[in-house]
């Protein structure tokens, strides 16, 4: 009987010492997944040039064809011009932003792009992709004047068909060497359109 409690004791032992193996191993990945993240994410804030070449970057002129994973579906874009103005389609800074002075160096940030559906289904653009822009590296901030400047992409847009506006942002001193324009961001597929900035050529 002495024999069988020690044998008892001792499994218990056993199994509460691989449960225990088994949480540190799950722990440490855990561990390990957070900092790969946290590095990949690092990256994707970095420009081209620190990227290792991983994200494709296109220039002004060029057309991208893209992959969108979430909806499953190929598109092209294609940035025609990009500008820094007081004034977009006749409409001018004053007229959305208040307390703005003459003198101020900030302007509208207007992308001219070409969109065209080379899917086999029709969708709105807006509820399929939406580009984020920032200064250098990728990320950033949506435009919220869409309504104005590009209409049609909360229209749909039919397979073969194409859409050419102006994706317009805001910038209090864009004074930056370069823009960035970013597709698909955080995906496998994250593609960037690099803007040099026309006031400073």
């Amino acid at each position: 009987m002495k024999r069988i409690l020690i044998i008892l004791i001792t499994s218990l032992l056993l199994i509460v010492t691989a449960c225990g193996d088994g949480d540190g191993a799950e722990n440490t990945s855990a561990t390990n997944k957070k900092e790969n993240e946290n590095t990949t994410e690092k990256n994707n804030d970095n420009n081209k040039e620190e990227s290792d070449g991983e994200i494709p970057v296109y220039q002004i002129g060029e057309t991208a064809v893209i992959y969108s994973e979430d909806f499953d579906l190929d598109y092209e874009v294609t940035v025609n011009s990009f500008e820094i103005a007081k004034e977009v389609n006749g409409v001018s800074i004053e007229e959305l932003v208040t307390n703005v002075e003459e003198d101020d160096e900030g302007g509208f940030l207007a992308i001219e792009l070409t969109y065209k559906n080379i899917s086999d289904e029709a969708y709105t653009p807006n509820e399929r992709f939406l580009p984020y822009f920032g200064y250098r590296g990728g990320g950033g901030s949506l435009t919220d004047y869409d309504d104005i400047f590009f209409p049609e992409l909360e229209e749909e847009l039919a397979p073969g068909e194409e859409i050419t506006g102006k994706l317009v942002y805001l910038s209090a001193a864009p004074n930056e060497e370069y823009f960035t324009l970013t597709y698909e961001p955080m995906q496998e597929n994250e593609t960037w359109f690099h803007l040099p900035n026309p006031n400073l050529n």
